[in-house]
């Protein structure tokens, strides 16, 4: 199946339903909903909702399978199909010999290996730019991820939100607690009335931020037939679930981590400071524009329209592409604006008010004090990873049942380091 066609098709089908609920919308626009036109706009927006899941995960299956062709045969280009699948037997051979014990300690996956490559591939670099960061001076010769490798951080980066809106990545040997200097107010310069004069102004103010660490794992039970039969390849499948287990428990700590035992989440501190966190004024069943708008620009004045961005739930998302620019939002153009190519790679998500919106199953729904909307620059928000994951193996856990145990382990942390850059919308009480 071409996976690009099937997304495009499922986003003009997007934007035809769109278009059906905007038309039943306007036609009962100040009057009184019967039980027939609110069970209608329940359902063209459930269908709008099933449609975007479908989109997604079509698109992560598009994502493996182009990149992956493409890393594959970037490789094959350098130094020919026979050696790369020479090594693709090796690695194998290496990976089940460690399963069966026949090699000690514990197994480091290379993702970073994996997201260079991506990221380079993502820029449309050249075969040689690629095969500069695959090359090891030192051996003389290409180190690459492995497919478990290449499979988890798949699985990582798709199931982590503070990935997928830009926020700064640190990577650290160790993992001792750190102190990042946070910027609570910029300095301010002073005009020079004539020669001579000492130049002024103010100094920046800085608090600080601590970016501990926190150990994540999941154990995954496999059967002892399946790790011998050649056929099946353990790599890819550990790859695959090890990070899509971790990258669940992980993304839910760096979107709603309280700070303590846990990574501080992205819309946890939001709004801490001199913008306070701004409030819906009611119920989010008929929500203000003007508290979207007040929202935009409450934030820092730099932070705004350079890479900003929101980031809700799709429940919330799903009430909030109804607002229009008038009358309190129920009359005139709907400020959504839904985007054909959506989840396509290289494509653009949709856009409210004139910023790309992303949504992760962990943000609030609407609820008493619910934080609804985080918006803002969230390059300052910083994820930090010591190493790469680990995976260990043990056949006594599951002796009786004639399994081996598998254990990913990862340590992660998460921190602001502008709090004046970001900032959320939180419903009424």
């Amino acid at each position: 199946m071409d996976v690009r066609a099937h997304v495009i098709k499922l986003n003009e089908t997007r934007a035809r339903v769109w278009s059906e609920l905007q038309g039943v919308l306007d036609d009962t626009a100040g009057r009184e909903r019967s039980e027939e036109d609110k069970a209608k706009i329940a359902r063209l927006d459930a269908r709008i909702d099933e449609i975007d899941a479908e989109v997604r995960d079509s698109v992560t299956r598009e994502v493996r399978e182009v990149e992956a062709a493409a890393l594959r045969e970037q490789s094959m280009s350098l130094i020919g199909s026979a050696r790369v699948e020479a090594r693709e037997v090796r690695e194998s051979d290496t990976l089940r010999a460690w399963l069966a014990g026949g090699a000690t300690g514990d197994f480091e996956v290379d993702i970073r290996g994996a997201a260079r490559e991506r990221a380079l591939l993502r820029s449309g670099a050249s075969a040689e730019e690629i095969r500069a960061i695959q090359w090891d001076a030192g051996s003389g010769s290409l180190v690459v991820p492995t497919t478990m490798a290449r499979s988890l951080y798949e699985y990582l980066e798709a199931g982590i939100a503070a990935f997928r809106v830009g926020a700064m990545q640190m990577v650290t040997s160790t993992g001792e607690n750190m102190e990042l200097p946070r910027l609570t107010a910029h300095s301010i310069g002073t005009q020079v009335s004539g020669q001579n004069v000492a130049i002024g102004g103010t100094d920046p103010t800085f608090g600080r931020a601590t970016l501990n660490t926190f150990k994540y794992g999941d154990l995954v039970q496999v059967a002892n037939e399946l790790l011998s039969d050649s056929a099946f390849d353990i790599g890819s499948w550990l790859g695959r679930n090890i990070g899509y287990a971790l990258g669940r428990v992980v993304d839910a700590d760096l979107v709603v981590g309280t700070g303590v035992s846990e990574p501080t989440g992205m819309t946890i501190l939001a709004g801490a400071g001199t913008n306070a966190p701004v409030r819906t004024g009611g119920s989010l069943i008929a929500p203000s524009v003007e508290s979207f708008i007040d929202l935009q620009y409450s934030v820092n004045d730099s932070a705004r329209g350079n890479g900003a961005a929101w980031l809700m739930r799709d429940s919330v998302a799903g009430t909030v592409r109804k607002l229009r620019d008038g009358a309190g939002g129920t009359v005139g153009a709907f400020l959504w604006q839904p985007s054909l190519t959506q989840g396509v790679i290289s494509g653009t998500p949709d856009r409210f008010l004139g910023d790309p919106v992303y949504t992760d199953a962990n943000c609030a729904a609407a609820g008493s004090n619910a934080i609804l909307a985080t918006y803002g620059d969230f390059s300052e928000y910083v994820i930090r990873t010591v190493g790469n994951p680990v995976i260990e193996t043990d056949s006594s856990v599951y002796f009786a049942s004639d399994a081996t145990a598998f254990r990913g382990k990862w340590r992660v942390g998460g921190a602001h380091t502008a709090i004046s850059h970001l900032n959320v919308l939180r419903q009424a009480v």
